[in-house]
């Protein structure tokens, strides 16, 4: 495994960490304690409720994390799946799952989350699935593509030849062979599913007021931004920092 990767499996892990522990209790309040500074008993200070940040931002961490995973099985594995199924078939049965893309993506990511939260409600599972939907779209074009040409290359034609054709060609010389361009497509993708569940949250489309999201903890946080910034500079730097580190974590070698 290559130590690019590190920061992502690092942030995550991390992000994952959340559902299990957390410094405090982020729910509790104590007014005796509100917006205390940072101290060894609570490491980022605490909101105007006197609720302990790095425990609220741990649990939406974990939130968000759910989001990235939806994403990654819905867009990713779906996508995947039609594009090079799309360029296997071929003929009318090809063109037929491209234009059903395309179709996907004439309609913007956060117009479908935005429809998702309004039918369903926001939560991590419903914003994660509705993302991946947005996603699909864009990922079987882009999966088309890769897989098109590598069943031109010569390899594939000779394992053809050979006799090796439907799955296990796809899942011994193609899938290997896209990967590392996919991966690299996914780490940017990734880091706009993290910004994409913080603009709704943060529209406060549907969520529980009572659950901390990132984005939410901005829209919340916004009226202090004067007397105590650090209370929206904390979720910023979480947003912008787990977008880059996977961009950074999976751009192409």
């Amino acid at each position: 495994m290559s130590l690019r990767r590190f920061p992502a499996i690092l942030v995550l892990v991390l992000m994952l960490a959340g559902a299990l522990w957390q410094p405090h209790d982020p729910d509790a309040i104590q007014l005796a304690l509100r917006h205390a500074p940072s101290s060894w008993s609570h490491w980022l200070g605490t909101d105007q409720l006197g609720r302990d940040l790095l425990s609220r931002l741990m649990v939406g961490g974990w939130r968000t994390a759910i989001v990235l995973v939806c994403v990654a099985a819905v867009g990713m594995v779906g996508g995947c799946a039609f594009g090079i199924a799309a360029a296997m078939l071929g003929d009318w049965r090809g063109a037929a799952i491209l234009r059903a893309a395309e179709m996907f993506i004439v309609v913007p990511t956060l117009i479908v989350a935005l429809t998702a939260a309004a039918i369903f409600g926001l939560s991590p599972l419903t914003a994660g699935v509705a993302l991946g939907l947005a996603g699909v779209g864009p990922y079987t074009l882009f999966a088309h593509a890769l897989a098109q040409r590598l069943l031109g290359q010569p390899f594939v034609q000779a394992a053809r030849a050979l006799g090796v054709d439907g799955l296990p060609l796809v899942l011994r010389h193609v899938v290997p062979n896209m990967a590392p361009v996919l991966f690299a497509h996914i780490g940017s993708q990734g880091g706009l599913a993290v910004t994409a569940y913080a603009s709704l949250a943060f529209l406060g489309l549907g969520a529980d007021p009572s659950r901390p999201d990132w984005g939410a903890m901005l829209f919340e946080y916004r009226m202090f931004i004067f007397d105590h910034p650090m209370l929206m500079v904390w979720p910023g730097l979480a947003i912008a920092g787990v977008a880059a580190a996977l961009n950074a974590s999976f751009d192409a070698d």
